[in-house]
Formats: C-alpha cells, sequence, structure tokens
C-alpha cells in the first residue's frame, strides 16, 4: 500500500476509535505524513510513515509560536508521569527543534496493510483520548515572574 492510501485508511480507522467529542478532527497532508488537528493546525496529531527507517511515528506535534510550544512543553513536562503512566513508557517528550516539540512514538513495520492501519489507528486513538483533553485543560499562558511574586505577597 502507498504511503498516502496508508494514511487515509488510518483517518478512516481512527475516527469511530475515539470518544464522540473528538471525532470531528480537521486533517492535512496525506503525502507521507497527515496531521489531525482541532481547530489549530500548528498543534496537531500527527501519523508520519519513514519509509526509509520503516518506522511510523505516531503523536502530538507543537508546531506553533515558540511561547506557545514552549508553555506547552513545560507543561507536558509537569505531567509526563501521569502521560507515560496512561500512554506507556515508550511515548518520549522532546524538543525537535530548538522552537518545535513533540510527545510521540515510533512504530517499526515491515510493510504497510490493513494490520499496520489498525495498529496505528488504535495506538493513535488512545493518544489523542489522553492528550487533547489535556490540550484542552492547559492554562493559556504560563505566569510571569512579577506575577507569581505578587500573588506570594499578597
Amino acid at each position: 500500500m502507498r504511503s498516502a492510501d496508508f494514511l487515509s485508511h488510518v483517518v478512516q480507522a481512527v475516527r469511530p476509535k475515539l470518544p464522540a467529542q473528538w471525532q470531528d478532527f480537521e486533517t492535512d497532508g496525506f503525502g507521507s505524513l497527515v496531521k489531525l488537528y482541532y481547530g489549530d493546525p500548528s498543534v496537531h496529531f500527527e501519523v508520519w510513515v519513514q519509509s526509509k527507517t520503516s518506522r511510523v511515528e505516531v503523536g502530538l506535534h507543537l508546531e506553533a509560536d515558540q511561547a506557545t510550544n514552549d508553555r506547552l512543553m513545560a507543561y507536558f513536562a509537569e505531567r509526563f508521569v501521569e502521560v507515560q503512566a496512561a500512554l506507556g513508557p515508550r511515548l518520549e517528550l522532546d524538543e525537535w527543534t530548538r522552537t518545535w516539540g513533540r510527545l510521540h512514538e515510533m512504530l517499526p513495520f515491515t510493510v504497510l496493510d490493513e494490520a499496520l492501519v489498525e495498529r496505528v489507528a488504535a495506538r493513535l486513538a488512545q493518544i489523542i483520548t489522553v492528550l487533547q483533553p489535556m490540550l484542552v485543560e492547559a492554562p493559556p499562558r504560563l505566569p510571569l515572574a512579577a506575577e507569581k511574586v505578587s500573588d506570594a505577597g499578597g
């Protein structure tokens, strides 16, 4: 199966695996990757077929402005024990570039087939079900140091 077809099948397979409130996502991509998002495409779930290494990356990508990415990376770092308890130790939190971050894991494969579609869709559904509510709960911005001092003293 071609990567674009594989990703299209993953998108179709993941919707019914999600709770009703998370089934209405938007998509972008379908070459070697697909992005699934709720509102802001710069913060999205991604499935990326890396044929040269025979791996599929599945996870949450933070590709917004640096302040947003820094805030969300700090938020997920604080909750990472909880994230790994829910999703397992293979999920990694890393700063992908100086300004982008991600929570992801790599799934090895030998062939892009329907069995892999089901495996990736199931894992993606788990990741979205755990991380999307956390994204919704994330504070809109981190308090400034001056706010922390005045709150502590007042």
